[in-house]
């Protein structure tokens, strides 16, 4: 290897070795957590089955169909993800719904990584570790950690690389980044145009056509979300709609609850900002995550799409702050903009710049040209006052992680065991061929999935053919009080057939179709 190459190689380890430690790290912890789930027989809700039967489908080059949502459901109508299908040779390697955790673990850590970077050039290594770990750890990414796969956490890694190519004015890898955000969930379409507004709006003395190519990738972002709404969601949804609109039109079937949404008067603006209480909870640990100042980038705007759609929404688990996947995309916003604004106030203080060095600034980022200042000894250091004011609200987001870790789904790890009741679960699993359909609840739904047609109990009643194995957990949540068992739920849910009890033991029910 010649010496410019041997120095190149080693600019780059020194510049991302520590960030990619952070990242191992904070991949690790999360490992650890679904590990510890998966093993405590934790299942929050029904979506990791549902995304494991999606996944499985696409293994198979198959269309996404789920029958859990419901008998021939197309997943790609009830939310837009077919990015997802890049899962599926992995998910052919490895066959579980346990991949999924992992995968998704894995690509949050990662988000850590440019995260951590850029801390480290503008704050250096120290800031490196209070900032990567406090975002790596962050309340946002907690809670979708906790709440077990959901496609969000394709998006984490996209926008977390795209904002930090935004601070360093890569503008040609800032909207690659963030356009693949479109096939992660129809809604990121709207991000994706805010994105493109906030490069015009930073762009705005770089000329015409610097405003008007970040005018266009906008409106891509608009466009693509109003295609997927209006035309491809609704063209695979069984009921012809898109399924989360709150014009009323859509019915929620297929809920875990069974709930519905209805038309409902438009309330004022600071009803949606303040009601119930819990939003102002959330819109404050968002801005701690920017701390503070970083809420006056234009970047942070970013965030607007999300909070508009979750906040104008009935659900109460949109509004939430400390659990479940939805606010995992705005914590890499939160940062990059809280970076975005301690990189404005260092900028300015550094030496200026010879013609030459402007122009390669032109070509291939400011950031990048920063950087190298940095390497060659080429930048006067920042006044004390400016790198003070830095450090002071970079350690905001990890103050704020500290005064919430209590509330924090990490915070339970230790409390995490395995269930005692390990063996008779996988009895139950063994009970059930593959290749057969199967009925169940949410405790084993997940785990029943690979090379089984897996049907929820809640969803079942429209299909042709009964499920040929019911498989019962009576201690589930799913039943709540109600004494069940796999035999009589499966000969009253399928009125004319009848099943057989071929295993039982410690709650968990398994009947055969007899009939």
């Amino acid at each position: 290897m010649k010496g410019p190459d041997r120095l190149a190689v080693g600019r780059l380890v020194a510049t991302w070795w520590l960030p990619t430690l952070i990242a191992c790290v904070v991949g690790a912890f999360y490992v650890c957590y679904s590990v510890a789930q998966w093993r405590a027989l934790v299942a929050p809700s029904w979506d990791l089955g549902i995304f494991t039967e999606a996944v499985q489908a696409y293994s198979r080059f198959e269309a996404p169909i789920v029958p859990i949502k419901g008998p021939g459901y197309n997943l790609l109508g009830d939310h837009f993800h077919p990015i997802l299908a890049l899962l599926g040779p992995i998910f052919r390697l490895f066959p579980s719904a346990l991949t999924l955790l992992v995968i998704q673990d894995v690509l949050i850590a990662a988000s850590a990584a440019p995260i951590a970077r850029l801390a480290q050039r503008l704050l250096g290594r120290g800031g490196a570790l209070l900032v990567g770990l406090a975002y790596g750890l962050g309340w946002g990414l907690q809670g979708a950690v906790g709440a077990q796969f959901h496609e969000v956490c394709v998006a984490v890694p996209l926008l977390a690389f795209g904002g930090v190519a935004f601070v360093e004015r890569r503008w040609g890898a800032c909207m690659a980044w963030l356009a693949p955000l479109v096939l992660v969930k129809e809604d990121l379409g709207l991000t994706v145009f805010v994105a493109g507004l906030a490069i015009a709006w930073r762009r705005r003395d770089d000329g015409r056509a610097a405003v008007l190519r970040s005018i266009a990738y906008a409106l891509f972002g608009i466009v693509a979300f109003a295609l997927t709404v209006k035309v491809l969601l609704p063209a695979m949804n069984p009921a012809g709609t898109w399924a989360y609109s709150l014009d009323g039109s859509a019915t929620g079937a297929g809920t875990p609850t069974g709930g519905t949404t209805s038309a409902r008067a438009i309330p004022s603006l600071w009803d949606i900002l303040t009601t119930p209480s819990v939003k102002l909870v959330t819109l404050l640990v968002l801005a701690a995550g920017a701390g503070l100042v970083g809420t006056g980038s234009p970047w942070f705007a970013l965030v607007a799409p999300t909070l508009a759609w979750r906040f104008a929404g009935s659900v109460e688990t949109y509004y939430v702050w400390d659990s479940w996947h939805y606010n995992a995309v705005l914590v890499p916003i939160a940062a990059c903009s809280l970076l975005d604004v301690i990189d404005q106030w260092l900028a300015p203080k550094r030496a200026s710049r010879s013609a030459s060095a402007s122009a390669l600034a032109e070509a291939v980022g400011e950031g990048a040209v920063r950087e190298l200042h940095a390497d060659q000894g080429a930048s006067a250091s920042p006044t004390r006052g400016w790198r003070v004011a830095a450090w002071a609200v970079a350690c905001i987001p990890a103050l704020s992680l500290a005064l919430t870790a209590s509330s924090l789904p990490m915070w339970h790890l230790p409390d995490l065991k395995e269930d005692p009741r390990m063996a008779a679960a996988l009895g139950a699993l063994d009970a059930v061929p593959e290749g057969v359909s199967v009925e169940t609840d949410t405790t084993l739904l997940a785990r029943l999935v690979p090379g089984r047609e897996v049907y929820w109990v809640g969803t079942t009643g429209t299909m042709d053919t009964p499920p040929e194995y019911v498989v019962i957990d009576a201690r589930s949540y799913a039943w709540g009080d109600q004494q069940v068992d796999a035999e009589s739920w499966g000969s009253s849910a399928h009125p004319g057939h009848s099943y057989e009890t071929v295993y039982a033991k410690q709650g968990f029910r398994v009947a055969r179709r007899t009939s």
